[in-house]
C-alpha cells in the first residue's frame, strides 16, 4: 500500500464531505432568520449532550473494530457495540425520567421535561451509526461513507429549513432527529451487504470483550472527557453565561468547524485504516505520514483562522445584526481550534499505539483546565476572558500531545 492510495481514499471522502458541508453553509444564513440565538443555544445543548454520550455509548469498542486481522472478530465486536449502545441508551432514558423535573427547574427548557426521551433516542442512533461507519471504514467503503455524510447533512439542513419556515421553534432538533433516522436506515442497509451475521456468537463476543477491555476501562472515560472539553463548551456557557450566549458561541463554532472538517474528518478516517497497517509493517513511513498531515493542516488552517479572527464580526453580520457577536467570539478560541485540528486527523494514533491510559490523563487534565477557566473567571462577567484562557490551556495540551505521539511512533 502506497501513499498514493491514502491520498486517493482521502480525496473520495473529502469530496463527499465537502459537498455535504456546503449545504449547511448555504442554509445557515437562512436559518438564522427563522431561529433565535436562544433556539440555537437549546439546539446546541441538545447536540452536545447526545453527541458526548453517544461517543461513549458502545464502551469505545467501536475503535477496536478496525484492529483484528480476523473478520469474524470484527463482526462480533460490532455486535458487542450494538448491544452496549442499546443498554446505555436505556440507562440514560431512565436517568432522565427520574431527573427531568430537577433539570427543568435548573434550565427552564422543555427539552428536559416534555421531550427528554429525544436525548436517549438520539444517543442510540448516534452510537449505532458510529459503529457502522468504523465497519464501513474497515471494509474501505469510502464512497458509501461519503454518500451517507451527504445524506445526513442535506436531510438535516433541509428539514430544519422547512420547519423553520413553518415557525416550529423546535425545528432544529426535529430536523436533526429526522437526519439521524434516515442515515441509520441506509447505514443498516449497507451494513447487511457486507456482514456475515452467521459469524456472531456469544463466545466470540465474550472473548473480544475481554481482549479489548482497555477500550472500555480507559478509552470510555478518556473520550468522555475529550468530548466534554471539545463539545461540552456549549453546556459550560449555558451554565455560566446563559442560553443566548451559548447560541452565539454554538453558531460561531459550527460555522468554523464546517470548512475545517473538509480536511480533518476525511483524513482521520483513512489515516486510522492506514496507521493500523503501517504500525506493524513500516513505522518510519507512519511517522512521515503523520508529520506530513500535521504540517499541511497547519499551512491551511493558520491563514484561515487568522482571517476569521480579524474580520469575524463583519463576516457574521451577514447573518443578521443578532449574530454579529458570534463573529466577535471567534478570536478568543481560534488558537485552540488550530492546534486541536492539527491533532484531530491523526488522533486515532493513540489507539493504534495503545496509549489509552495517557489519553485518559490528557483528557481529564484538559477538561479540568477548561472548566476551571470558566469557573474562576465567571465573576468578570466577560465570556471573552474565559474563552481565551480556556483556549490557551487547550492549545498547550494539544501541542504536547502531538509531540509525544510522534515521538512514540519510533
Amino acid at each position: 500500500m502506497k501513499i498514493s492510495e491514502f491520498s486517493k481514499n482521502t480525496i473520495k471522502l473529502t469530496t463527499g464531505i465537502s459537498i455535504a458541508q456546503l449545504i449547511p453553509v448555504l442554509i445557515t444564513p437562512i436559518l438564522t432568520q427563522y431561529f433565535s440565538p436562544e433556539e440555537f443555544g437549546t439546539y446546541g445543548l441538545y447536540v452536545s449532550i447526545y453527541t458526548i454520550l453517544g461517543i461513549i455509548s458502545s464502551g469505545k469498542y467501536d475503535m477496536a473494530i478496525m484492529l483484528p486481522k480476523n473478520k469474524k472478530d470484527s463482526v462480533n465486536l460490532l455486535a458487542l457495540c450494538f448491544t452496549l449502545s442499546i443498554c446505555f441508551s436505556l440507562l440514560i432514558f431512565f436517568l432522565l425520567f427520574f431527573l427531568k423535573n430537577l433539570l427543568f427547574e435548573k434550565t427552564q427548557l422543555s427539552l428536559f421535561k416534555t421531550y427528554y426521551w429525544i436525548i436517549p433516542f438520539s444517543i442510540l442512533l448516534f452510537g449505532l451509526n458510529q459503529s457502522i461507519l468504523v465497519w464501513l471504514n474497515r471494509e474501505k467503503k469510502y464512497n458509501t461513507i461519503a454518500e451517507h455524510n451527504l445524506l445526513k447533512s442535506s436531510s438535516n439542513s433541509l428539514s430544519s429549513l422547512v420547519l423553520g419556515i413553518k415557525s416550529i421553534s423546535s425545528g432544529l432538533i426535529v430536523g436533526n432527529i429526522l437526519s439521524l433516522l434516515l442515515t441509520s436506515f441506509f447505514n443498516f442497509l449497507d451494513l447487511l451487504k457486507t456482514i456475515e451475521i452467521s459469524f456472531i456468537n456469544k463466545k466470540t463476543i465474550k472473548k473480544n470483550f475481554h481482549l479489548y477491555v482497555n477500550f472500555l476501562k480507559y478509552s470510555t472515560i478518556s473520550n468522555l472527557f475529550n468530548s466534554l472539553s471539545s463539545l461540552g463548551m456549549t453546556a459550560l456557557i449555558v451554565m455560566f453565561f446563559g442560553i443566548k450566549m451559548a447560541g452565539l458561541y454554538f453558531l460561531a463554532e459550527k460555522l468554523i468547524a464546517i470548512p475545517i472538517s473538509f480536511i480533518t474528518n476525511s483524513v482521520s478516517q483513512v489515516y486510522f485504516q492506514k496507521a493500523s497497517i503501517l504500525f506493524h509493517s513500516n513505522k518510519k513511513e507512519l511517522l512521515d505520514l503523520t508529520t506530513l498531515i500535521q504540517k499541511r493542516v497547519l499551512f491551511i488552517l493558520f491563514p484561515f483562522l487568522l482571517l476569521i479572527s480579524f474580520f469575524g464580526e463583519n463576516i457574521f453580520s451577514i447573518l443578521g445584526e443578532n449574530w454579529k457577536d458570534s463573529g466577535g467570539l471567534v478570536k478568543y478560541f481560534s488558537v485552540f481550534i488550530l492546534f486541536k485540528n492539527m491533532y484531530s486527523p491523526i488522533s486515532t494514533i493513540g489507539d493504534v499505539l495503545g496509549k489509552q491510559k495517557l489519553l485518559l490523563i490528557f483528557n481529564i487534565s484538559l477538561f479540568c483546565f477548561q472548566i476551571g477557566s470558566f469557573y474562576f473567571l465567571k465573576h468578570y462577567n466577560d465570556i471573552g476572558i474565559a474563552l481565551l484562557t480556556a483556549s490557551f490551556f487547550g492549545a498547550i495540551h494539544y501541542i504536547f500531545l502531538s509531540l509525544y505521539m510522534r515521538k512514540s511512533i519510533h
